[in-house]
Order: C-alpha cells, then structure tokens, then sequence
C-alpha cells in the first residue's frame, strides 16, 4: 500500500495506472495524449481508461462530501505521503 500510495508498483501494468492517476489528479484532469497512450501500451483499452478516470472521479467527490460534511472518520486514519516529483 506504502509503494501505491507513492506511485509505484513493480507489476508494470499498476505502475502504468498509478503513474496516469497521479497526473490526472496532479494536473486536475488536463492529461496528454502521451498519457493515455501510455496506457494503452500498458494494455488497457478506451472502456479500461473510462472506468480509472470515474474512480478518480468518484473518489474525489466521495473526499470533497466528506470534507464539507464533515463526515466523522471510523476507521484508521492513513497519512499521506507524496514522493518528490
């Protein structure tokens, strides 16, 4: 969890999501065609890329309800720890 939460996996395939999910949320959605086709060459096709693009989508909404809700959190909080770009 420590490594995907840092970007990395050594299963090629995770590494390619996990490095296209922190662009997408790094740069608010604006990903390159580079992007995308660096998915694709990873193996994934137009329906996988929809479906990581709704997880991100539906994660960040499910945070920004909790952060304006202020939903009570009932389960170990994780800190988050970003690796220098």
């Amino acid at each position: 969890m420590a490594d995907a939460q840092r970007g990395h996996s050594a299963d090629p395939k995770t590494a390619a999501v996990l490095s296209f999910v922190r662009i997408l949320v790094d740069e608010r959605g604006q990903v390159s065609d580079a992007d995308v086709k660096a998915l694709r060459n990873a193996g994934f096709d137009d329906q996988d890329i929809v479906e990581i693009i709704a997880h991100v989508a539906l994660n960040l909404f499910t945070n920004y309800i909790n952060v304006a809700l202020a939903v009570p959190v009932d389960f170990p909080g994780v800190k988050l720890v970003r690796e220098a770009a």
